[in-house]
């Protein structure tokens, strides 16, 4: 516990300090402006397209869920053993086969739930109409995909 206290203040003067110089080196060169370090530039940079790259994965994840509990309400069973069906490597349509529902009512259940989402945000001004547009059109190519050929052990290895 000392231990970790110690390298906590060190870490945090450590901090103050980098900031402190930075404070003062802006201050002493307040008349000149001068260019940012590369390094300095390509660490904000990467540090912003990594905080994208999180955030669309997150979304991504997101949807996904929506997408398994919307399927999974649609063949009958819980969401977990749908996941546990796509984890041994069958495709949403397998189980949906297996559980005798035809592929084509969960990728119309699908399509419905995200035109219904699409329209709320495109209603509550979160996306523009033409934004819903191209998002509605990507749904006829995106859904059977995702009901016919997606499973997680083929996502992993992509």
């Amino acid at each position: 516990m000392r231990f970790t206290k110690t390298i906590a203040s060190a870490s945090v003067a450590a901090v103050l300090g980098v900031a402190g110089v930075s404070v003062a080196g802006a201050a002493s060169s307040a008349g000149s402006p001068q260019p940012a370090a590369p390094a300095a530039t390509a660490a904000a940079t990467a540090t912003a397209t990594t905080k994208q790259t999180g955030l669309a994965s997150v979304r991504r994840r997101r949807l996904l869920r929506r997408a398994i509990a919307v399927a999974a309400k649609t063949i009958g069973i819980s969401s977990a053993d749908l996941v546990k069906e796509l984890r041994a490597g069958k495709t949403i349509a397998a189980v949906a086969t297996e559980h005798g529902v035809q592929p084509q009512a969960v990728i119309d259940a699908l399509k419905a739930a995200a035109t219904a989402k699409i329209e709320a945000a495109k209603a509550a001004g979160k996306i523009t109409a033409e934004r819903a547009t191209r998002l509605e059109r990507r749904l006829d190519t995106l859904i059977p995909k995702l009901v016919n050929d997606w499973h997680p052990r083929r996502a992993a290895a992509a």
